[in-house]
């Protein structure tokens, strides 16, 4: 089994201890997918830097190495809005956070959750000079990306006024969407 197809059958059996009301597993509960622990390790790490998991725990020991994974929202939101998951889970309608948007680029596999409350809260935070011109334009981007129809255009011209005037929040939060809408 390739990395791939390890980290979709990580993800499917995290999804259905999920709706069993399983949030957390342990590295006993994929031992039928991967007996070698660093080939899992590595599923895990990957899965987690793209955030579709969360390493609640994780300890090496002379046995092996042992875990606790949580299925984090962006995973959950990936399952439930991938293509190649809604063929295993037909009957599953996604759920969509208050305060989240989710935007495919590229393909039904990438799937990119922005919490635009969060984004708020960071320009709170840095209160910058340009505080309300840079709230302006994300609640551009929020809206053209809740719209059924996105006006490209709103959204390059918001993300170039953010690339040359609060560039320290586009690579937090929406460095995704700057290669898609350039």
């Amino acid at each position: 089994m390739d990395m791939d197809e390890l980290q979709n059958s990580i993800l499917e059996k995290m999804y259905l201890e999920y709706l069993k009301g399983n949030l957390s597993l342990q590295r006993k509960d994929f031992m039928d997918i991967e007996p070698d622990d660093q080939t899992l390790d590595e599923a895990f790490k990957n899965l987690n830097s793209r955030g579709y998991l969360e390493i609640k725990s994780r300890v090496t020991t002379s046995v092996g190495i042992f875990y606790i994974v949580k299925l984090s929202n962006t995973g959950l939101s990936f399952i439930e809005n991938s293509q190649y998951f809604k063929d295993k889970f037909p009957k599953v309608e996604p759920v969509i956070c208050d305060n989240d948007i989710i935007f495919g680029i590229g393909s039904e596999h990438l799937i990119t959750i922005l919490h635009f409350k969060e984004i708020y809260n960071e320009i709170n935070n840095k209160n910058p000079e340009n505080r309300f011109e840079i709230i302006r334009n994300v609640r551009i981007i929020e809206k053209e990306l809740s719209n059924e129809k996105i006006e490209k255009e709103n959204i390059k011209n918001a993300l170039n006024y953010l690339k040359s005037d609060a560039d320290w929040i586009l690579t937090k939060v929406f460095g995704a969407m700057i290669a898609k809408f350039e």
